[in-house]
């Protein structure tokens, strides 16, 4: 028997919020076929209290499909166009109802999108607790009106059942990793587990603390496509070992 036939399998760990790890699996697997995949969130997200205050906008800006998932559940409003992160984020907008304009997958790229397109009126960031890139204070230096409203929170799950099941997986273990928060607290769960981060960008490798920087692989862009792209390439590694 060969030793690819008696090879473990390569467990992929998805710790982002459910909604958002059950997209992300659908999507491994429509791309790659029957991937073995564990969903162990880190965060979730909590809708806050508070109706956003839309009086006088003229735009909205979100760095995440969960910010546009609760501003749906909160506001009827739809007449004003959306800058939008990420083709996701855009998506995501489309889908109830706004006229979505899409950067290319970070903050940096969002907030030249909005520059390079410099819309008059006030321009409101419908945003989480934890959110990073300073993109109003950003837009209001380069001479636009941009303010942030926290309408979501996204609190810590800590190291839970389903994820310290997962990082006993006998096999290789994947874990992509969307965002420099995500990285901190993976890190702070992760204890000895042997594990291959693949991380969206420079930002989220950073996050992580020197060893498991070192073995991380890091998307081409900072995408869903190059993301899967990057898991591809580290599971075919093993599988080729």
């Amino acid at each position: 028997m060969s030793d690819n036939a008696t090879a473990p399998v390569p467990l992929v760990v998805l710790t982002r919020p459910r909604d958002a790890s059950a997209r992300f699996a659908a999507a491994l697997r429509a791309e790659l076929g029957p991937v073995l995949i564990a969903i162990a969130p880190l965060m979730e997200i909590v809708p806050g209290h508070m109706i956003p205050d839309l009086a006088g906008a003229s735009g909205l800006i979100f760095t995440s499909a969960a910010g546009v998932a609760v501003f749906a559940a909160q506001n009827t409003r739809r007449d004003l166009p959306a800058w939008c992160v990420g083709a996701r984020t855009a998506q995501a907008a489309r889908d109830i109802g706004l006229v979505a304009h899409a950067a290319e997958g970070d903050a940096d790229a969002l907030v030249a999108t909005i520059i390079a397109a410099r819309p008059t009126g006030r321009l409101v960031h419908l945003c989480g607790t934890h959110s990073r890139g300073d993109v109003a204070d950003r837009l209001c230096a380069a001479g636009l009106w941009a303010e942030a409203q926290v309408i979501y929170d996204q609190p810590a799950l800590g190291a839970t059942e389903d994820l310290t099941t997962a990082l006993a997986h006998p096999g290789p273990i994947i874990v992509p990793l969307f965002s420099p928060r995500s990285a901190a607290l993976f890190a702070e769960v992760a204890g000895s587990a042997d594990v291959i981060p693949v991380a969206l960008s420079a930002a989220v490798r950073a996050a992580l603390p020197a060893d498991l920087a070192a073995r991380a692989r890091q998307a081409t862009s900072p995408d869903a496509a190059a993301m899967i792209h990057a898991v591809a390439a580290v599971m075919s590694g093993h599988s080729a070992a």
